[in-house]
């Protein structure tokens, strides 16, 4: 055992000299196994090791394991540090699981015990666990990654024991006379993990092969080698097709339609992942809805975990925080001179004036003149309303202001947030696109109506 668990950690690279162990030691068989294996492992590589107890508050007797951990750390001279945290509030305030809160709450708190930058979290998996996860994963849906369950190093996280299973775990424990804790919550099947764990692995280790858990942890492995090689490829992709902004991204379907067929579903999985806190809960039903979008014509929004969105237009695909309040309506009179201000701290300037024939018609985007004898109403600066129109060409052909968003590829989120200048129904301008062929200054103006939005 002691040379297996050696040789994975020189295998990888886990421990070095210097290094600073913070290991997660719970008092069950794992962790305990763990804790002698990096006792044994300073005897020929020096490094600080510290070990952190959480008290998950969940199970009466949890104070008797913190007891047996601390009392197991004196023993070998080892600095241990206690954490007590109330699990199932914190799952109930953030809504998340019991099992998730935790494992969010002990990752926090290791991290709070480092105190150098060689600091390393040890934690006590081994083979068993692999399979459990990737059987776990399956079950929910899952892709690559939840099949690549458990590297032995990740980031500043490693695994000693991943490389040994629990039965060689407590085989080792028992010859060595070492007791340990049991968590009796383990033997119940209230939770998925543990029904896989007491049941569906002892199930297929009996009827179908002896070495399933074994069998299933080496195709971890392998996926481990092919997920690294995906991941390189997905960064090359996500780099072409997909641009970041603050807390949304936008992927570029003309780019994206190209890609292989795995890249297109890891790409997606990619924008999911820099968009959630918690990638458990993006399943490969997600990824399919949302491929199912991107080849879909029009505009098209799905409802994607934690209160995302992804919106279709035209040739790009947004992922976002949903978009659920409609914009207000705003509507303000325009007189003959003077400003407005509009709801996007935008400023209107207004001004009419006689025309001078020799004076250029002014080209400019956010500067627009009209012939202001043609208007019949009182002129009004607002969003969109049901009935509008603008006038088109020279024929004076009239399309729907709707039609019209349409035709010029505005988002639908967007649409009723653009100023119109409207004369009753008809529009003068759509704010920084185009102006009505009906209005525009002709060699017959006498009056000119000036707007410029700055």
């Amino acid at each position: 055992m002691i040379k297996t668990v050696r040789d994975y950690i020189k295998q990888y690279n886990m421990i070095l000299p210097g290094d600073e162990i913070i290991a997660g030691i719970s008092g069950g068989a794992d962790s305990v196994c763990m804790f002698l294996q990096l006792i044994e492992y300073r005897k020929e590589c020096e490094f600080d090791l510290k070990v952190v107890h959480i008290n998950h508050m969940i199970r009466e007797d949890a104070g008797e394991d913190a007891a047996f951990v601390r009392e197991l750390c004196e023993r070998y001279g080892v600095e241990f540090y206690l954490f007590n945290e109330d699990v199932t509030k914190l799952s109930q305030d953030k809504g998340i699981s019991t099992e998730e809160a935790g494992r969010e709450v002990r990752y926090e708190r290791f991290r709070q015990v480092m105190s150098s930058k060689r600091s390393k979290i040890a934690v006590a998996h081994n083979k068993n666990d692999v399979s459990e996860t990737v059987l776990f994963n399956i079950f929910r849906g899952t892709g690559i990654e939840g099949l690549a369950s458990l590297s032995p190093v990740n980031g500043d996280i490693i695994r000693p024991l991943l490389g040994i299973t629990r039965d060689e775990i407590e085989a080792y424990l028992s010859k060595k006379g070492q007791k340990f804790n049991i968590d009796s919550t383990n033997a119940e099947c209230d939770y998925a993990r543990n029904k896989i764990r007491n049941v569906m692995l002892p199930y297929a280790e009996e009827n179908i092969s002896a070495k399933s858990t074994q069998h299933i942890a080496d195709l971890s492995d392998k996926m481990l080698l092919i997920r690294e090689y995906i991941k390189k490829e997905t960064s090359k992709a996500y780099l072409l097709a997909v641009t970041e902004y603050e807390g949304y991204s936008q992927i570029n379907l003309r780019i994206f339609s190209d890609l292989d067929p795995m890249l297109k579903r890891e790409v997606l999985l990619l924008v999911m992942e820099k968009l959630t806190p918690h990638r458990k809960d993006i399943t490969s039903q997600h990824i399919s809805s949302l491929l199912d979008v991107t080849l879909k014509d029009g505009e098209k929004r799905i409802d994607l975990p934690y209160d995302l969105e992804a919106v279709k237009q035209y040739d790009t695909l947004t992922v976002r925080k949903s978009i659920k309040d409609k914009k207000e309506a705003f509507e303000y009179e325009i007189g003959s001179d003077g400003k407005i201000t509009l709801p996007d701290k935008r400023t209107l300037s207004v001004r009419v004036f006689d025309r001078d024939e020799s004076a250029l018609i002014e080209r400019k985007t956010y500067t627009k003149w009209f012939d202001y004898d043609k208007i019949i109403n009182c002129v009004k600066v607002r969003n969109r309303r049901t009935g509008d129109y603008i006038t088109i060409n020279s024929d004076m052909d009239k399309k729907s202001l709707k039609d019209y968003l349409i035709d010029s590829k505005v988002a639908r989120e967007q649409r009723d947030s653009i100023p119109v200048i409207a004369d009753g129904s008809h529009i003068l301008w759509v704010v920084g696109y185009r102006i009505s062929e009906y209005y525009k200054v002709s060699d017959k103006t006498k009056r000119i109506l000036e707007i410029s939005v700055n």
